[in-house]
């Protein structure tokens, strides 16, 4: 399937080769961009917001003094569609100012790393799920797992979604309670992948100094 790309705008939204919804990922960055944090310094205080209280809470990293937050992505067990969508919800997260999402075919020692493998068995009405080790404060590594029998027939937004969604998780962000953000427990073709302000405030609230 190709590439989501802007439609006309006198025709109406974009939409993909089978006539779902594609929302222009470029136009939605720069709104997301323009009402959050621009340093990731939290005000006294912050909280993460809009976190469903029904879900599990997942750990941060933790993050070096006065540095930013790199997690490596590992690529090297994925197809190139996977390998490709993952390298695009890097760039994506890696707005945010307190995070460097790198791709890398094999993490680096020592790394913050996320293993992300692909999974043809059924999937237990789920296209992705992440796991985590920690070490009761913090994250210490995790395993996102793409369940390819779904993720197959989705569109290449509607993957995307998903991998920015479990990316999300590993990066210390929670579900959300608002039903069109990419962090809420829902996600199919029609979601817009860029993540929303709260989104990324939320990361400013988790790793700001």
């Amino acid at each position: 399937m190709s590439s989501p790309s802007q439609g006309d705008p006198d025709d109406g939204p974009a939409q993909d080769t089978v006539g779902n919804f594609v929302p222009d990922r470029d136009d939605s960055l720069r709104e997301t961009l323009g009402d959050s944090p621009a340093e990731c310094v939290a005000s006294a205080g912050a909280e993460v917001r809009d976190v469903d209280p029904e879900d599990s809470p997942v750990k941060p990293w933790q993050k070096p003094t006065g540095g930013e937050l790199v997690v490596e992505f590992e690529t090297g067990r994925l197809s190139e569609r996977y390998t490709r969508l993952v390298t695009e919800a890097a760039t994506i997260w890696s707005e945010s100012p307190c995070i460097e999402a790198v791709t890398a075919r094999s993490c680096t020692g020592g790394a913050n790393c996320v293993a992300i493998v692909e999974d043809g068995s059924r999937s237990r009405g789920t296209d992705g799920e992440m796991r985590w080790d920690d070490n009761g404060a913090y994250m210490e590594s995790a395993t996102i797992t793409l369940y390819t029998q779904p993720l197959d027939r989705a569109s290449d937004n509607g993957a995307l979604a998903t991998i920015v969604h479990e990316m999300g998780h590993t990066l210390g962000l929670d579900h959300r309670l608002e039903r069109s953000d990419v962090m809420n427990s829902v996600t199919g073709d029609n979601t817009n992948p860029v993540p929303d302000a709260i989104d990324f405030a939320n990361l400013v609230a988790i790793y700001g100094t």
